[in-house]
C-alpha cells in the first residue's frame, strides 16, 4: 500500500512539472530559466559538454591532433587541422562537423553526444562563439 501511495505522489509531482513546462512553452517561453533570454554562453552551454566528453583526449594531459578543449582560449586556438570554431559560422566550424559526425574521424569516437548538447554548441558558435 505504501508503494502505491509513493508512486501516486511521484506521478502527481511529475504531472505538475510537465504541465508547468507545457504552459511555459505554450506561452512562448522556455521551461528552462534563461534559455531564450540570454545569449549562449561558453561556460554554461559549451564547457560542461567539452569537459565531460572531450577532455580525456583534448585536455591538459593529452592533446590529440594538437587540440586542447579545456578552456575557451585553447578551443579558439584550434589544433593541427586549423581552427576548431569559426565564430558566427557553425556550418564551417570543424568542432561541429566532428561532433555531428559529418567529418572523419568523428568525435567522440564510437559514440554520439546528446542532441541537446550539440544544439547548444551549434547555437553558441552561430551567435559568435563569445567567451
Amino acid at each position: 500500500m505504501r508503494s502505491r501511495l509513493a508512486i501516486a505522489a511521484l506521478a502527481a509531482v511529475l504531472s505538475a512539472a510537465l504541465s508547468a513546462g507545457a504552459v511555459a512553452v505554450a506561452a512562448g517561453k522556455s521551461p528552462e530559466p534563461g534559455a531564450q533570454d540570454e545569449p549562449p554562453s561558453f561556460a554554461r552551454d559549451v564547457m560542461p559538454t567539452l569537459g565531460r566528453y572531450c577532455e580525456s583526449c583534448h585536455g591538459m594531459r593529452e592533446q590529440h591532433g594538437g587540440l586542447r578543449l579545456d578552456n575557451y582560449d585553447n578551443l579558439m586556438r584550434g589544433g593541427d587541422s586549423g581552427p576548431a570554431v569559426i565564430p558566427g559560422d557553425a556550418k564551417k566550424s570543424l568542432l561541429l562537423a566532428k561532433i555531428e559526425h559529418r567529418d572523419r574521424p568523428s568525435m567522440p569516437p564510437r559514440k554520439w553526444l546528446p542532441k541537446a548538447a550539440i544544439a547548444r554548441i551549434r547555437a553558441w558558435i552561430a551567435a559568435g562563439a563569445q567567451p
